[in-house]
């Protein structure tokens, strides 16, 4: 196995591994546009977090004979096996990468400053949920009418039907007295004003959370960390399910729409 160190990042290739039971699995195949792990990218990522089979086998949830076994490709591996071990390895900091290989993620968070700051989050939005498998994009305090008034109408609504077009849905917690939407509003459910920052809508989608601030000089925070993606994942769900809505509406002339909520 070979190293390769590049501006802090260790990459390790993973070594070429001849299967002790001579059946072609699951390693270094598709399935349904998922690059299944091969053996030696696992043997790899464990390397490199400094981890044993047991440690691998408490962080997945699963029998250290079931490890071994993968590992030593003794047994033709079920695609949700592999799916669970990469799981927890990614959730710890790993990046499986093309070509077997494999590193640890070190740029967790990304700033975007200025002019640029918008078209970044907007373009992450996409690509991260048009990869994603539940194509979802949660937003928590969302104000149409600020981001309306500092980064465009045309660019919010040409944002949102790109969305669109991709079968890409939202779900949006907006501040009661909302009363301007720009998206179906099947999309939104209000909340207390005092639940939200201000102006600071927070985005989860994938592996990432992203903040979006500022008003003359836009700012985008990005944040790429699965398990603190899924642990705010939970909390905006929580705090759906608590939510008034949904909503009905009566459309304005200019195309906004007045709404009341409806059920909760």
């Amino acid at each position: 196995m070979t190293a390769n160190s590049a501006i802090g990042e260790f990459v390790y290739r993973a070594w070429p591994f001849e299967s002790n039971s001579g059946v072609d699995s699951l390693w270094g195949r598709k399935d349904n546009d998922f690059m299944i792990l091969e053996c030696s990218q696992i043997r790899a990522a464990r390397a490199l977090l400094n981890w044993s089979q047991s440690d691998l086998a408490k962080a997945a949830q699963m029998a250290n004979s079931s490890i071994k076994n993968v590992e030593n490709e003794n047994t033709s591996a079920r695609r949700e096996t592999i799916l669970q071990i990469k799981d927890a390895l990614e959730s710890n900091g790993i990046e499986f990468l093309p070509g077997s290989g494999v590193k640890l993620k070190t740029d967790v968070v990304t700033t975007i400053d200025g002019k640029a700051a918008t078209s970044a989050l907007f373009e992450s939005l996409y690509t991260t949920a048009h990869a994603s498998d539940d194509r979802e994009i949660l937003v928590l305090g969302l104000d149409e009418a600020f981001a309306v008034q500092y980064d465009g109408l045309a660019r919010v609504e040409q944002h949102y039907a790109r969305l669109q077009r991709a079968g890409i849905t939202q779900k949006i917690l907006v501040g009661e007295g909302t009363t301007e939407f720009l998206a179906e509003t099947t999309a939104y459910r209000l909340l207390p004003r005092e639940r939200f920052g201000k102006t600071v809508p927070v985005y989860i989608y994938g592996d990432r959370i992203a903040y979006h601030t500022g008003t003359l000089r836009r700012r985008t925070i990005i944040i790429e960390d699965k398990a603190t993606a899924q642990s705010q994942r939970a909390i905006f769900h929580s705090l759906w399910n608590d939510a008034r809505g949904p909503l009905s509406v009566d459309v304005k002339p200019w195309g906004t729409r007045a709404a009341r909520a409806v059920g909760r």
